[in-house]
């Protein structure tokens, strides 16, 4: 049996220049996560709370997991501060690797400059399962997804959590969606990542699939990438002022 995002198609494989695979120390998919800067993935909280960096690596620039891509290890992790893991509100996190992705693997999606409405298309990618409690496939899927309205959606999922506004959902019928190993895996469109996949009732089963939205955190993300640019920068003075201080004498 194939396991995959439910009801997808194999992914084109540009998508695995911006689509990463985070793992553990055996090579064991866990959770997707998306390339926002050279430096910077974008994940969904719940994949990383609680875990040390030491024990992530992040894989990029492949859609088999078999063969290609290159391997990276991670250095810090930035959980958003307002996280809850019982509710899922900002169910947003950043790690930063150690080094730089090389451009030879990787693409680096955009940030979006409006909020996603009721109809948008959408399209979702991961290495989730096939059915509840199923093995992570090795092969990346895709689904092209609507964002369904949110307050049917919030009707529907009223027994589970509250739907807020910094989340919106995708439905499209029973036998498409996310499993386990979908989770902070990037939603797009075009080049731009609109969302992370978050949580729902597993697997594809009628409900619909819930995610983060990126908007409302565009500009915490900007401030910790800008954040390391500035730190490497300040480096790159400080050395500098050294040689040059060291070839003076």
């Amino acid at each position: 049996m194939t396991t995959r995002i439910i009801g997808g198609y194999r992914a084109p494989q540009e998508f695995g220049r911006f689509h990463t695979s985070l793992q553990n120390l055996t090579g064991h998919h866990v959770c997707g996560g998306a390339v926002v800067s050279r430096r910077h993935v974008l994940t969904a909280a719940h994949c990383v709370n609680r875990v040390e960096p030491q024990y992530i690596k992040v894989v990029v620039g492949t859609t088999d997991l078999d063969k290609g891509g290159k391997k990276y290890s991670v250095k810090h992790i930035h959980i958003y501060k307002g996280y809850n893991s019982n509710q899922k509100t900002n169910d947003i996190a950043i790690i930063n690797i150690k080094g730089l992705f090389s451009s030879n693997y990787v693409d680096i999606l955009k940030l979006p400059k409006t909020q996603l409405r009721d109809g948008d298309e959408v399209i979702i990618s991961g290495f989730g399962a096939q059915e509840a409690h199923g093995i992570s496939s090795r092969h990346m899927y895709a689904l092209n997804l609507t964002v369904f309205c949110q307050e049917t959606c919030s009707y529907a999922m009223r027994y589970s959590r509250e739907v807020t506004n910094t989340m919106f959902c995708t439905f499209t019928r029973i036998g498409q969606g996310t499993c386990h190993g979908d989770s902070g895996g990037p939603l797009i469109q075009g080049n731009t990542i609109v969302g992370l996949v978050s949580w729902g009732i597993p697997c594809a089963v009628g409900f619909p699939d819930v995610h983060t939205r990126i908007y409302p955190y565009v500009h915490w993300i900007r401030a910790k990438i800008q954040k390391k640019r500035r730190e490497t920068f300040s480096a790159i003075q400080v050395k500098t002022k050294i040689e040059l201080s060291e070839r003076s004498n």
